[in-house]
């Protein structure tokens, strides 16, 4: 019988039990390992084969590909440490404390999800009234804007929840300074100071580098997956929302604490959609009276029925080589146009999508001119 292509529910379906992995072909796990690293998942794959006992048992060419992998992990974790460390020194003597979000929260954090995740820029969060004392010292130790065009910059300050990205004139790092978790044209309006104010040190002697607390850092990653994405590429994140779940399920009180957090910050949404997909597309295990709390911030049964048929089909890959099906073609342009329309209103946002496809045209006619 021949074995079905390797996709993203296969790799998602090892992801949840690795031991399944020595079920694939050869020619099956070369699928899978060629899509996990596509989708930014090869060390996380890597990992989990570890932790479950695998990895003896793995052909010495699979062991030599994700002990690539993982060693690039490890590596890119320490540069993250030591460009966070950089930026401690730039804020020292200002009181400001330096509070990480996505990737680098988590490496920093030390969580068991980090190890074999990659992370390609440092997001920070800030207070708004501190933001021009933060570009300012940035500025001071090294790091330049990225984008100089004039619409860019208005674009970010006036529009967006943080600044236009900055970047290391020497190391090459970005650092992304955030003020909120969602651009100022959005429906939600969560409270970046409710966040900080929550937020706790990443290690116990170091109380100088913070992280959100653990239902805070959970919603910011539903809220950027679900709220704030295209979905397009985007399948890392719904594992890591997946992982932190089931790690901060431990915690007394966590799911108790969930929902109202979500109501709270006004991210019940998200948090509706973050625990739906993760059920349906991770199996994580959601308490079911969780599952049925989160409905109140479900959308109208319209809306809800076309996002089920959207969503698996916009973020979750095709095996590679075979090109998406035009059901799932349509199910990207249609989450595409969705986030932007939750990001902005209507006559902006047609500004703005305008004025990029006029960018977007004389750039290609520019390089068919040097051609």
């Amino acid at each position: 019988m021949t074995t079905p292509p390797a996709d993203g529910h296969a790799l998602l379906a090892v992801l949840r039990e690795p031991g399944s992995y020595a079920a694939w072909s050869v020619t099956g796990r070369d699928g899978l390992l060629r899509l996990a690293r596509r989708h930014g998942l090869l060390g996380t794959l890597a990992e989990r084969l570890v932790a479950d006992g695998l990895w003896e048992a793995l052909p010495r060419r699979e062991r030599e590909i994700l002990t690539g992998s993982r060693r690039v992990a490890a590596e890119n974790a320490r540069l993250l440490t030591w460009e966070v460390g950089r930026i401690r020194r730039a804020f020292f003597g200002s009181g400001i404390p330096v509070t990480l979000l996505k990737g680098c929260a988590y490496h920093l954090a030390a969580l068991p999800m980090a190890r074999g995740r990659m992370a390609a820029d440092v997001d920070i969060l800030v207070d708004w009234e501190d933001l021009p004392l933060v570009e300012k010292l940035l500025g001071q130790h090294g790091w330049r804007h990225v984008k100089v065009d004039p619409y860019d910059q208005l674009y970010y300050r006036q529009w967006m929840h943080e600044l236009p990205p900055m970047r290391h004139w020497e190391r090459g790092r970005e650092v992304d300074i955030h003020h909120t978790i969602l651009p100022r044209t959005s429906r939600l309006k969560p409270k970046a100071r409710d966040l900080l104010q929550a937020s706790v040190a990443a290690r116990p002697d170091d109380p100088g580098i913070r992280v959100l607390a653990p239902t805070d850092m959970l919603l910011h990653a539903m809220t950027h997956l679900f709220y704030d994405s295209d979905f397009e590429g985007q399948l890392r994140n719904l594992v890591d929302i997946d992982a932190l779940l089931r790690h901060f399920a431990s915690q007394p009180g966590f799911w108790e604490g969930l929902w109202s957090r979500a109501e709270g910050l006004d991210l019940a949404l998200p948090c509706h959609y973050g625990l739906r997909y993760c059920a349906r597309l991770m199996e994580t295990p959601i308490p079911a009276y969780l599952l049925a709390r989160s409905n109140r911030g479900a959308p109208p049964a319209p809306v809800a029925m076309v996002m089920d048929r959207l969503v698996p089909r916009g973020l979750v890959p095709a095996a590679l080589g075979n090109p998406p099906a035009l059901a799932s073609r349509l199910a990207g342009w249609l989450l595409y146009v969705r986030s932007h329309w939750l990001r902005m209103p209507l006559g902006l946002l047609f500004g703005h999508l305008l004025r990029k496809s006029r960018k977007r045209i004389r750039g290609h006619v520019w390089d068919r001119r040097a051609v």
